[in-house]
């Protein structure tokens, strides 16, 4: 039996929006185009949002399966977009001055990464026909597919197959370990980027970290209409004694079998399955189909603006700003503490980034290279298995003992910590980067908390223009503060001189005369309080009294945390003034990390 199920064409028409054009094999006997009920949204998903501003891109996608109930197929769909005029073959509903269709091949296995290329030599060549009306092209791929995956004849790498976990880490850095532990806890997340080619490779390449998940467990991934869950089967699992290290043996439940376990580690996990679903595009049809209540968790990648509006909707909003850095913004305080990258973690993430960009350009060095990457969360994986299963205390918070406590409340825990998994019981308890923390430690922090801050991130650049606005003290912020984020190793001041002293002691210096320096307002006040004190006739008089108060509430050591200066902002500022002391808030960001960072090193 063939992997390949239907090739389909899909198009946009200028009454009816988007269609099925063409299907082969005919979806049904009595018409070639007609759609089954659980793939009504396959037009909406093979034409991404605001299609007509892009020339071409690649979506992945999930569907049921029409003949499987409980079951997920898999869809990749490439787009492009002609002139009309350049056609030979013009039918009557072409009324637009651009044509947009795509080619989609639905299949009963992930086969996003080794069809990609060939989907979109096929297209072009369609395309190139400039008459639509010729679709022989498309039966003959048709053909060609299901010889090339017949039966059980699929590369286990099929569905990341030139999908770069290199540009992964280049987008997010440290903060991939984050979103590998983001996924263990089933929560509801939202990635939204653009294009859609780099939305889908970024969660394909995501959930290609895990073994055997794209492979074998999506089986029971997509959105059900009328979801049969299971809720309560998993309850009723024994879990792990905090005292007794012995795993209870129970004959397999029919949400195991949902499944295929076939190594002896018990992968892949559970993750995506009944309750908790994926969909690695998703149009804006699929907002009602969010708020379903039998969904407890699901991972989407949409491209609309509009689903970034919905915040009660998500736990934590994925992007990647215009520079390419990527953003992940965890709504929820608490989820936030749960997600919180240990220094054992970070030293893991700094091993991985300098090895990948150590061989980045070596395509044929296997260190650094995508095959290593898996390799090293593989392992990574199994001893955060054996170590949560242990209950070491000493081990646990190399890890991170408030997410471990959460993750094993998820289905994909219980469910592996249920099996008998010989090979599982003999993996080496705890982390491979556990150790005293150091002063590279603080680097690292300060590196992944200023990389991971839009506002810390924005801050450098509006302090490099700001300095006439805040005064003598601005302009000393603007030097000081770029210079060390920014520098590498001593400088010589652009007037001459001595060479100034290394970073850390400069910055440190900075900090201190600028925490030392009087405060406009009492330290036991809000920033909000005492707007009309006095001020020093050297400040620049364009800054409100507020904004004074703010920086001062700032320099008295206030501000715990970045969420508390931007709540302290908020509550003091009125509309005009946050619009008009909006680079205030951004050096608010920058502000608490770095009086953090020479607290950290006054501790190490």
């Amino acid at each position: 039996m063939s992997h390949v199920l239907h090739v389909v064409v899909v198009g946009f028409h200028h009454k009816k929006g988007c269609q099925v054009e063409y299907c082969y094999p005919p979806l049904s006997e009595d018409s070639e185009t007609s759609l089954p009920e659980q793939w009504a949204h396959l037009p909406a998903l093979a034409l991404p949002d605001g299609a007509h501003n892009t020339a071409s891109d690649v979506i992945y996608f999930t569907l049921p399966s029409k003949d499987s109930p409980g079951e997920t197929v898999f869809g990749i769909s490439c787009y492009r977009q002609i002139s009309a005029n350049d056609l030979v073959a013009k039918t009557d509903d072409v009324t637009r001055s651009t044509v947009q269709k795509s080619v989609c091949v639905i299949s009963r296995s992930p086969l996003f990464g080794v069809l990609k290329a060939k989907l979109q030599l096929i297209t072009q060549a369609y395309f190139n026909e400039r008459d639509f009306s010729k679709v022989e092209v498309l039966a003959q791929m048709y053909t060609n597919l299901c010889d090339m995956f017949e039966g059980d004849l699929v590369d286990g790498q099929a569905a990341s197959m030139d999908i770069s976990l290199q540009d992964l880490f280049s987008k997010f850095r440290h903060r991939v370990i984050l979103l590998f532990k983001l996924m263990l806890l089933e929560k509801k997340v939202l990635f939204n980027i653009t294009p859609v080619q780099d939305l889908g490779d970024t969660i394909i390449g995501l959930l290609s970290l895990f073994p055997k998940l794209l492979e074998e467990g999506l089986l029971h991934s997509c959105f059900m209409e009328n979801t049969n869950t299971q809720e309560n089967v998993i309850e009723e699992v024994p879990v792990v004694d905090a005292e007794d290290d012995e795993i209870v043996v129970r004959p397999p439940s029919p949400l195991e079998d949902t499944i295929k376990q076939h190594d002896s580690f018990g992968f892949p996990l559970a993750i995506f399955t009944e309750g908790n679903c994926f969909q690695p595009y998703a149009s804006i049809s699929y907002l009602d189909l969010l708020r379903t209540p039998s969904n407890r968790g699901f991972t989407v990648g949409a491209t609309n603006v509009l689903f970034m509006t919905k915040k009660d909707l998500w736990d934590v909003i994925i992007t990647v700003d215009e520079q390419g850095i990527g953003q992940v913004d965890v709504l929820k305080p608490e989820l936030k503490k749960l997600l919180s990258l240990t220094a054992a973690d970070l030293r893991f993430g700094d091993y991985l980034i300098k090895n990948i960009d150590a061989n980045r350009e070596a395509s044929a060095v296997f260190e650094g290279g995508d095959e290593w990457i898996k390799l090293q969360f593989r392992n990574y994986l199994l001893s955060l298995g054996a170590t949560a299963r242990s209950d070491l205390l000493s081990s646990l918070g190399d890890f991170g003992s408030l997410f471990i406590n959460e993750w094993k409340q998820t289905k994909n825990y219980k469910l592996w910590m249920n099996g008998d998994y010989e090979d599982l019981v003999g993996t080496p308890l705890g982390h491979a980067f556990a150790g005293q923390m150091g002063f590279h430690d603080v680097v690292l922090r300060v590196d992944n908390a200023v990389s991971g801050s839009e506002g810390a991130r924005k801050a450098l650049t509006v302090l490099s223009s700001t300095g006439k606005s805040i005064g003598e003290k601005g302009a000393n912020v603007k030097q000081s503060l770029t210079n060390w984020f920014r520098g590498g190793g001593n400088t010589t001041p652009e007037n001459g001189g001595e060479p100034s002293k290394p970073q850390t002691n400069r910055f440190s210096t900075w900090l201190r005369t600028s925490t030392s320096s009087p405060s406009i307002s009492s330290s036991e006040e809000k920033p909000g309080e005492n707007i009309n004190s006095n001020t020093s006739e050297t400040e620049d008089a364009t800054i409100s009294s507020k904004a004074k108060n703010f920086v001062n509430w700032l320099k008295n050591g206030k501000a715990e945390s970045i969420e508390t200066a931007e709540e302290a902002f908020d509550e003091t500022m009125s509309t005009t003034e946050k619009t008009e002391n909006k680079f205030l808030k951004h050096f608010a960001h920058i502000y608490v990390l770095c009086h953090s960072f020479v607290i950290s090193c006054t501790l190490a």
